[in-house]
């Protein structure tokens, strides 16, 4: 938590730890490229270059912000063509995967593999319930993601987030979920949270030197400084999970007024929600993690 005064500036995904927090990103660009006009101006968080990149990509004018400077170059890096990197984020799923076949065959490498080998989706979700969703899988979740647990506390150490109460049972529901709409042969995401490692013969699509501006600055600092209607669309990933109210106000406020009229502001979550729409864009989400994807229109 970084603070100025009695007011906090946000949590780690918006002003983290100076060390590289993701070496993927966990977002799927589908959804953004779903809610832009074509040529849009965007701003999104940089992540590890992945998002921003395929919205170059796609024709788009990209933004990419960051205050930690070693994920903003890495994320630079990879644009270019630089290779994946681990970050804090995928050593602690590396922890909990390895924690998982010490206990389950099922979930051996070997075995994990070929059932990501799978291309029908009900079939991937039938065999995920029958071998993979199994009570080892459920205790060692339910130990490590509870209060108390080693994970929990490291990802609140590293990203300055909580785990969202219950969200050992969220995370394999939302695993079965998405195995049933999107095979796990084709879908990056789940090998990458699954097994570790990046789906075979992936990637990443060809960007311009120069097709994206990048922006070392915090954030809501950023939002606030630029002219209204900067961009015509702005994608925050999850940086409101774990932040305080007042900082999340400010972001939505600052958000809003930077973004053109009818421009979409699209911000992800760990938390479960009760707005049908978000739910039904985390359902179409490939990441398999989030409980909701809600996008704002600015008026």
């Amino acid at each position: 938590m970084l603070t100025r005064g009695s007011r906090r500036i946000g949590r780690s995904s918006a002003n983290p730890r100076q060390r590289l927090l993701h070496g993927w990103d966990w977002v799927d660009p589908r959804i953004e490229l779903e809610e832009l006009a074509p040529g849009s101006r965007v701003l999104a968080v940089a992540g590890a270059g992945e998002l921003v990149g395929a919205l170059a990509a796609a024709g788009h004018r990209v933004s990419a912000v960051a205050s930690n400077r070693h994920q903003l170059d890495y994320a630079r890096r990879r644009v270019a063509g630089a290779p994946f990197e681990p970050g804090a984020a995928e050593r602690l799923f590396d922890l909990g995967r390895g924690m998982v076949r010490a206990v389950s065959p099922a979930w051996s490498r070997r075995r994990m593999r070929q059932f990501l080998q799978e291309d029908e989706p009900l079939r991937a979700a039938a065999a995920w319930k029958a071998k993979l969703d199994n009570r080892s899988l459920a205790s060692i979740l339910k130990t490590m993601l509870g209060p108390a647990g080693a994970l929990s506390a490291l990802v609140l150490r590293d990203f300055s987030t909580p785990i969202p109460p219950h969200f050992d049972e969220a995370i394999r529901g939302r695993i079965g979920r998405a195995l049933r709409k999107h095979a796990p042969r084709d879908n990056p995401f789940a090998w990458r949270l699954l097994l570790g490692e990046d789906l075979p013969g992936l990637r990443p699509p060809h960007v311009e030197p120069g097709a994206i501006t990048w922006i070392e600055a915090p954030l809501l600092e950023h939002l606030e400084s630029v002219e209204p209607g900067s961009y015509d669309a702005i994608s925050l990933s999850n940086v409101v999970d774990g932040a305080d109210e007042r900082w999340v106000r400010d972001l939505r406020k600052a958000a809003v007024r930077a973004t053109a009229p009818g421009g979409p502001v699209i911000a992800r979550s760990f938390a479960t929600t009760m707005d049908d729409d978000a739910a039904k864009r985390a359902r179409r989400d490939r990441a398999m993690l989030w409980g909701s994807v809600v996008v704002h229109r600015s008026t």
